[in-house]
């Protein structure tokens, strides 16, 4: 499946060859990631700003490029120890004379929206017989999440809201969980995001709504105002909220209502200039902490998590779509609907 200036079509593409240190496999499931939606439909700002930050391993918008880096593969060779016919997940980079290319949106190598890719052989992880296909795929976004939470700080002396019940924000309430961190409030204005969220064991699932996450804070011992807090007794817990919308004007409205110096973490993409106030920030000792991306030990981490408890994240997989028919799962999550993880297969 093939993304060029903003349309994606069906095509046959060369049989990618394996360089030394790479690896052919087959993928088998890969899914939809938000940052998809937005190389098909904002290509040209998306690379700009990618280019600004000086990434070089990224694709050129005016060129074909094959999207996919959520997925899980079939060795079609053996490699690494591990023999041909194995399913694998791996980071979707690959490193070649050229430095580092990003899987997905490299206008040289696949993505996993096609019948055959390249990988890193030495970043292959086996995927246990006891582990759906699906289920694995999403060792990517889950990698993303376990990154925003490091970068958190979070620990037991912490409360939680995460704002935006989409995938990102739904992987990361199961990431607190599975740390056994919390209480953990989901606000989410999409009534079946809020029920996924409950399923993933947020503690409170509400519609945004200013009151009711006053209350929820004050139940911690957590207040928004200065004086409310000064007048309130130590020993309450920090305040930790995720922002994982990326709309504008989430951020003012975050800081406006989030409980005297909280941390919130930006982990929604917003793709538009936005405003912030900064004195009421510096009033209320917010800080802000932007996060992208993962390590390959937080990839490793998002791995261990799926293989422990399996079945926690698969009911994250409401859907799926051949190759053929990518451009429907990609209409359905623009939509906003009740889609959350979308996975796309070859046959």
């Amino acid at each position: 499946m093939v993304l060029h200036r903003g349309a994606m079509t069906l095509e046959d593409v060369p049989e990618p060859e394996p360089a030394k240190g790479q690896v052919l496999v087959a993928p088998l499931a890969c899914g939809v990631c938000g940052s998809d939606l937005h190389a098909r439909d904002h290509a040209d700002h998306l690379c700009a700003l990618l280019h600004r930050a000086g990434f070089r391993g990224f694709m050129d918008p005016a060129r074909p490029v094959v999207m996919g880096h959520e997925f899980c593969a079939e060795l079609l060779e053996s490699a690494s120890g591990l023999p041909a016919g194995a399913r694998v997940v791996a980071q979707p980079f690959l490193v070649d004379d050229g430095g580092l290319t990003l899987i997905g949106y490299s206008n040289r190598y696949n993505g996993a929206f096609a019948e055959r890719m390249l990988l890193q052989a030495d970043a292959l992880l086996a995927v246990p017989d006891n582990v759906d296909t699906d289920v694995a795929a999403m060792t990517e976004p889950l990698a993303v999440a376990v990154h925003a939470v490091n970068q958190s700080g979070a620990d037991g002396t912490c409360a939680f809201a995460v704002h935006g019940c989409g995938p990102v924000g739904l992987f990361i309430i199961a990431r607190l969980k599975a740390l056994r961190l919390g209480p953990v409030l989901a606000v989410e204005p999409n009534p079946a995001r809020r029920a996924m969220a409950e399923r993933m064991g947020a503690d409170q699932v509400i519609a945004p709504n200013p009151a009711a996450g006053a209350a929820w804070w004050r139940e911690s011992d957590l207040h928004i105002g200065l004086s409310d807090t000064m007048a309130a007794a130590s020993g309450g817990k920090r305040a930790v909220l995720f922002e994982c919308v990326g709309k504008p004007g989430m951020l003012a409205a975050l800081a406006e209502h989030a409980p005297v110096a909280a941390t919130i973490v930006v982990a929604g993409v917003c793709m538009e200039p936005d405003a912030i106030e900064p004195s009421l920030l510096i009033q209320k000792s917010i800080q802000l902490r932007f996060v992208f991306a993962y390590t390959p030990a937080e990839f490793a981490q998002a791995f261990a998590m799926i293989c422990a408890r399996p079945d926690a994240l698969a009911p994250l997989v409401t859907g799926e779509t051949t190759l053929a028919q990518a451009g429907l799962a990609f209409a359905s999550l623009a939509g906003g609907g009740d889609q959350i993880k979308m996975m796309v297969k070859a046959t």
